[in-house]
């Protein structure tokens, strides 16, 4: 599977209450186990919300799958990235 950076444009993303975080976290997982059960190889790894956007990390065999997933679930999905490569740093000399 390739790795995908999406990138949710979600007004006041940073304000939105935790426990609708988590309903919203709830409603895409459950998503992507309908479309798992269907043979569709997609999963998500982590987010980030940083100002009026949540970026999310997906695991895909394809950019229309995560389209498809956003539509399902009702989200947004205005940037999708394929992840060519990740760098790791190590800044505390261990």
């Amino acid at each position: 599977m390739n790795k995908y950076l999406i990138k949710r444009a979600i007004e006041g993303a940073s304000q939105i209450p935790s426990e609708k975080l988590d309903e919203i976290g709830q409603g895409s997982e459950s998503v992507l186990i309908a479309m798992r059960n269907e043979g569709k190889q997609i999963e998500q790894d982590h987010s980030y919300i940083a100002g009026n956007n949540v970026f999310c990390v997906y695991n895909s065999e394809s950019e229309d799958l995560i389209k498809e997933h956003s539509e399902r679930a009702g989200v947004p999905a205005n940037e999708i990235t394929l992840i060519s490569s990740i760098l790791e740093h190590n800044t505390n000399n261990e």
